[in-house]
């Protein structure tokens, strides 16, 4: 999809779905991908957004904050931003501004290493720290000490789940389910349907298109202190811990090479075909207020558009589920299908069991029978036995062989 297709221009022509004002400004903060810096540059503006603060875990004092309470809270805020994911924006945020930076997946896993490597990051006054658990914070630990090879071998649940493999990827995704090729169709497909995302690596040029989008923008103008740079460095990375990184993030490769080919088209047709879409002043109400600001001063539709946002979202959360549903339903299926056939095992199973248990009384019986005949026999001939010995026959054969006994030894 084209950006043409879905943008919106000053005099509230529509194309696609998107018209009019789109506010707040909402921007998906991932990790190690120029945030800090963009956060800045967006507070730098002025007209309310300098009073805009991100979502840590921590509320304006210092108490515990749901994602939930931060958009109950700040709702009416200009700019919303933090490490949350763009699926949370959709649910908070339908008639957003939305936004985010991505970057090269092998950078952002080393920058990710070289911040938590870094002792003077997550003090105790951070608030990242204070909302950690003990678990988290021994991650922590362990990424201080560790080096960059350690760093992206670890099985530790928080190193993986929060700094290593397809982060990109699972931040702009909304499929729920456990097939990696999936979540990077989704991102993919959010990405395309961002208001705005830039490159790190094209940091300059990301601005540019920004400022087209909305020429009050002001010039930027944030010290690298506020930018949240590495305070180490990595001297160099060895073939090995490239490799394990290229093999941890390979869906974020190909999210990254298909947003800097989707980027640069942009660029080029924003170049190409300057306009004011947005103004800065128009973040600062909510979409819900009864008259709405738009770029060319005029009252406009932004509560419908936030209306067919939700719907729209509404619907891809409803086929995602029924998608689900048929899923579930084909396994269900299949698990009957194999309960019939273990039922059909069992008892030809519980047959032949039956069976040979049968062959074998029958032949315990012939055994038993045989052995009667036997013990019988030995019982007659016992007798004979006895009968013999008894007999006056076998004295009188006794007594003739003790007679003869010695002549026969001559």
């Amino acid at each position: 999809m084209k950006f043409s297709d879905i943008r919106c221009t000053a005099d509230g022509d529509q194309h696609g779905e998107l018209s009019g004002l789109k506010t707040p400004f909402a921007f998906v903060h991932i990790p190690k991908c120029s945030g800090t810096a963009f956060e800045n540059y967006i507070l730098s503006q002025g007209v309310g957004f300098e009073k805009s603060r991100a979502f840590t875990g921590l509320d304006r004092n210092d108490k515990p904050e749901s994602l939930e309470m931060y958009f109950r809270n700040e709702g009416a805020s200009p700019f919303v931003f933090g490490h949350f994911y763009y699926k949370d924006l959709l649910r908070f945020c339908p008639g957003a501004f939305l936004a985010t930076f991505v970057r090269d997946p092998l950078k952002r896993t080393i920058s990710q290493y070289k911040s938590w490597h870094d002792e003077k990051n997550f003090q105790p006054d951070d608030p990242h720290y204070k909302v950690a658990n003990t678990v988290e914070r021994d991650a922590l630990v362990f990424a201080q000490r560790a080096s960059l090879e350690e760093f992206v071998c670890s099985d530790n649940a928080v190193i993986v789940d929060g700094a290593l493999g397809n982060q990109q990827t699972m931040y702009l995704s909304t499929y729920s389910g456990d097939d990696l090729a999936q979540h990077l169709e989704s991102a993919k497909k959010n990405l395309a349907a961002l208001d705005f995302f830039g490159i790190t690596e094209s940091f300059p040029e990301s601005l540019e298109l920004l400022r087209c989008m909305i020429p009050d923008l002001s010039d930027y103008k944030i010290g690298p202190e506020m930018e949240n740079r590495s305070r180490i460095s990595v001297d160099q990375v060895s073939n090995r811990a490239r490799e394990i990184i290229a093999g941890q993030v390979e869906y974020d490769q190909k999210l990254y090479e298909y947003a800097c080919q989707l980027f640069k088209e942009r660029l080029q047709e924003w170049r190409a075909s300057p306009r004011s879409t947005y103004s800065v002043k128009g973040f600062g109400r909510r979409a819900e207020d009864a008259q709405e600001y738009a770029p060319d001063g005029q009252p406009s539709g932004g509560k419908n558009e936030a209306t067919q946002l939700e719907i729209s979202a509404l619907k891809s959360e409803n086929e995602r589920i029924e998608t689900e549903n048929r899923m579930l339903r084909s396994q269900l299926e299949q698990l009957e299908v194999a309960h019939l056939r273990a039922s059909e095992l069992n008892q030809n199973a519980v047959r032949v069991a039956q069976e040979s248990a049968a062959e074998v009384d029958a032949e315990n019986g012939l055994l038993r029978t045989q052995l009667a005949h036997l013990s019988a026999s030995h019982m007659q001939l016992q007798q004979v036995y006895r009968d013999i010995v008894g007999s006056r026959s076998w004295r009188v054969m006794q007594t003739l062989q003790s007679v003869l006994k010695p002549f026969l030894k001559k």
